[in-house]
């Protein structure tokens, strides 16, 4: 039952998040029942029966639950289990980021810094989660956005979306350098020195044949369920790798780098603290998820979030720890780039690793879509029949500038820890800065001038979160920036050869 209830959730929250709440004329006409979401998450008009019909009794199987904010999709009428839940925040967050793992160790000062570090950092998202489902509950919100438009306004909700756009956006262009990553060691492995003189070798060549192949036609369609499984299985296809850190560790005989027990810097820690939080991030559905269980209350969700997070960490544990001790200093930002693609062991990883890429990226760009559609919406004040009529065009044109632009920042990218310090920059906005936010809203809707010592309480731990936040992304953004990208201190003409 867990496992038949988790596949049939898994594809359900990327492409079903209704994005149309950005535009404020049709926000207002889903929520009176003039027009809904169908089933391919496009806005049509309601029969005659349904405009007459309100819109929780027309759309819910819990009247009692959700309230007239928000706006039912059919991801919030799954109603899931807080078991399913939590496997869905660990789907979400498990991803590109294991492979970074032993690297980001490396930065980190070693496997106890970097393991404490974590466990500070679980204590923060968890909290910063718990934040986010609570707000969802003051106008019944389902969605990250609805939540800040609710508590901090339009302008908020804009931001939030804009956010999660970029983040889709960036996590798209490290999909696409992992394959080129797994092509590499493929191909390093088999035809040794011939592979630097090939053409047909090449990164840019196999990442370009690929993606225009194989993804790019999927990357057009309105629904996915087609994806339904492979989308669901690709959460065993990331635990492989950590599989394989444990089995090279034994396998190998070789001498690994220097192994640290502190980091070099503490801009170090301030680096590598995005990177653990991009692996661990799983606020952009985190209202989506507590809007579908089956009993919306802080209770179950702060169990699922529990659950979920201590499966993280026992993963990212294994995965850093050991691939970390296996090559020390000498690890580099992709671990499956070390490991001999001949051996059939390794193979079945790079190749589980490309299907995962191929099948996964297609979402992410439903995802931004959506959220790109919304605001176009919104800022080019779209009639509702305007937005309808014009939904095939502007599918075609996004998806289209989308996948060409992630392809040419995928082949120029040196590695995948730059984007990912970039993602992770991305990950403390999300993280840090609209949870608290929505704390301060909260703080003042209930206590205005902030006289009990409670309100004043959420308001310190407020501005103490979106400073941090702050603080974080602008040390790792201008890191990344001056010394990764202005100075290429990371860039080589091909990192094989």
């Amino acid at each position: 039952m867990f496992f038949q209830e988790s596949f049939s959730s898994s594809v359900d929250f990327p492409t079903y998040i209704p994005w149309q709440t950005l535009s404020s004329d049709l926000s207002d006409k889903l929520k009176h029942g003039s027009i809904r979401i169908n089933r391919s998450n496009r806005v049509e008009y309601a029969t005659i029966q349904e405009e007459g019909t309100p819109l929780l009794e027309n759309g819910t199987r819990k009247p009692d639950t959700i309230g007239d904010g928000s706006i039912v999709t059919e991801a919030v009428r799954a109603g899931t289990s807080w078991p399913v839940a939590a496997f869905l925040l660990v789907n979400a967050a498990l991803g590109a980021g294991v492979l970074n793992y032993p690297y980001a160790y490396d930065k980190a000062g070693g496997v106890i810094f970097a393991a404490f570090l974590q466990i500070i950092m679980m204590v923060v998202l968890i909290s910063t989660m718990l934040v986010l489902v609570y707000s969802a509950d003051v106008n019944k919100d389902n969605t990250y956005h609805d939540v800040l438009l609710s508590l901090c306004g339009r302008r908020a909700q804009q931001f939030a979306a804009v956010s999660i756009l970029l983040t889709c956006y960036g996590i798209c262009i490290t999909f696409l350098i992992i394959i080129g990553d797994q092509y590499d060691r493929l191909f390093l492995s088999l035809f040794e020195n011939d592979f630097c003189t090939k053409w047909y070798l090449d990164r840019r060549f196999t990442i370009t044949v690929t993606a225009i192949l194989c993804i790019l036609p999927m990357c057009y369609f309105q629904r996915l369920d087609f994806l339904r499984y492979a989308s669901t299985l690709g959460i065993f296809a990331m635990l492989y790798p950590v599989f394989l850190t444990v089995y090279e560790y034994y396998k190998l005989d070789i001498r690994p780098g220097h192994i640290k027990m502190m980091p070099d810097s503490a801009v170090e820690v301030f680096v590598v603290i995005p990177v653990f939080s991009f692996a661990y991030q799983t606020h952009e559905i985190v209202v989506p998820v507590y809007a579908c269980m089956k009993n919306r209350n802080l209770r179950d969700f702060t169990k699922a979030t529990f659950l979920a997070m201590g499966i993280l960490f026992f993963i990212y544990c294994i995965a850093g720890s050991f691939g970390y001790m296996t090559f020390g200093s000498l690890i580099a930002p992709d671990i499956m780039e070390q490991y001999d693609a001949t051996d059939p062991v390794v193979l079945v990883g790079i190749g589980a690793l490309v299907v995962k890429m191929i099948t996964t990226y297609p979402q992410l760009v439903v995802c931004g879509r959506g959220a790109l559609d919304g605001l176009y919406a919104e800022f080019a004040h779209l009639s509702t029949d305007q937005f309808i009529k014009g939904e095939f065009k502007r599918r075609i044109v996004v998806t289209s500038l989308w996948f060409f632009s992630t392809l040419l920042l995928a082949v120029l990218a040196p590695n995948i820890g730059v984007v990912i310090e970039l993602l992770g920059c991305l990950a403390s906005v999300n993280i840090f800065i609209f949870p608290g936010l929505c704390l301060i809203a909260l703080a003042i809707r209930e206590d205005e001038n902030l006289e009990e010592f409670r309100s004043r309480a959420k308001a310190f731990v407020a501005c103490l979160m979106i400073m941090f936040g702050t603080f974080v992304f602008g040390v790792v953004f201008t890191k990344v920036i001056i010394y990764d990208l202005l100075n290429k201190t990371g860039k080589v003409p091909h990192p094989k050869c």
